[in-house]
């Protein structure tokens, strides 16, 4: 009888070992499809590489996919790029501005984001930026002490108490470190998109890679001729949580120390939002916090907004189409200009 256990024990750690080292050889070769959704994967990956080389540009955009979407950089001028990660916040700004000056002399910065990134209310930096590896072990590991003196888990406000926040922390280490049984759960979805539609994802890759080469970071989301959606709580009340306002006085510093110009513009939003939006307690908020954050920066150049713009500039019901592009491009190509900054 012991022997018959100490060989189901033996068999049930071996297979455990077996199935983990598959799942971590998947994830090491194609880590686009085991890793997340492939495109994701790839617009996110291109994005980080032009954050963290050398690339001649010094004039910089960044933001959210709101951010990709709304701003194409050739129309505001030949020293302009666009370094916007979809689905990020302003860990991740302070981050791409302190990673790109390393290589690069940045005069011009101009942030355009979402309403409710900023107030922290994503889900991507767990499903991106952790397991993509955005960020170093190190900035991981500063991003905790922070956590720790706020007392709450960045995008989940809900997890306050010591030894919650600090299981929550080693759980997320471990999906950076790609532990193999944190991705057990998708490891067949992704195995299943790699063996039947990896045509398909390269197509779209090539597109994708193609895009944002082309327009120097800039990208459409939304293909749509209009969208009527409203995406808009009126009655959300508006402000930087602790964490996201300790990197944006981050960001502020190192723009100030650098002698960079700093713009602040949320991202435009549909008609249909901008009804619920517009004399909300949304709107409000937004307002009021929004002139504190004026008061407390010499060098930040806040840009009134959102913008609305008409439903037929809009993609799907976060992003602008290319018309909206075009026409939001425009619009903050004016406005630097009316400030004399030098593109």
């Amino acid at each position: 009888m012991n022997r018959f256990i100490t060989k189901t024990i033996k068999y049930l750690v071996a297979t455990l070992l077996l199935s983990a080292l598959i799942i971590y050889v998947f994830i090491e070769i194609k880590p686009a499809f085991f890793l997340g959704a492939p495109v994701d994967y790839y617009y996110c990956t291109y994005q980080y590489e032009q954050i963290n080389k050398k690339t001649g540009f010094s004039n910089i955009i960044i933001g959210d996919s709101r951010g990709n979407a709304s701003v194409n950089p050739k129309v505001l001028g030949n020293k302009w790029i666009n370094l916007s990660i979809p689905g990020s916040d302003l860990f991740e700004g302070c981050l791409t501005l302190k990673k790109y000056l390393l290589n690069n002399k940045v005069d011009t910065l101009v942030m355009v984001y979402g309403l409710y990134y900023l107030a922290e209310i994503s889900p991507y930096f767990n499903r991106r930026t952790v397991p993509f590896q955005f960020v170093s072990y190190n900035e991981l590991k500063d991003l905790e002490q922070v956590e720790k003196k706020y007392k709450y888990k960045f995008h989940d406000e809900s997890v306050t108490s010591q030894r919650a926040l600090s299981l929550a922390q080693y759980d997320r280490r471990l999906k950076y470190w790609h532990f193999p049984f944190h991705y057990r759960e998708t490891f067949i979805d992704g195995l299943n998109s790699l063996c039947n539609t990896w045509a398909d994802v390269n197509v779209a890759k090539q597109k994708v890679i193609k895009q944002l080469t082309d327009y120097r970071g800039y990208m459409n989301f939304g293909e749509a001729d209009s969208n009527n959606t409203d995406g808009i709580n009126g009655d959300f009340e508006f402000y930087l949580p602790s964490i996201s306002k300790h990197y944006f006085d981050q960001l502020m510093d190192v723009a100030a120390k650098n002698k960079i110009a700093v713009y602040l513009m949320v991202a435009p939003i549909n008609q249909a939002s901008f009804m619920s939006y517009n004399k909300s307690p949304f709107q409000t908020t937004v307002d009021k916090y929004m002139k504190t954050l004026q008061t407390q920066y010499a060098n930040l150049h806040l840009v009134p907004g959102p913008v609305c713009l008409p439903n037929t500039m809009f993609g799907d019901p976060y992003h602008v189409n290319k018309k909206g592009t075009a026409f939001f491009s425009e619009i903050t190509r004016k406005m630097l200009d009316s400030t004399s900054i030098k593109r």
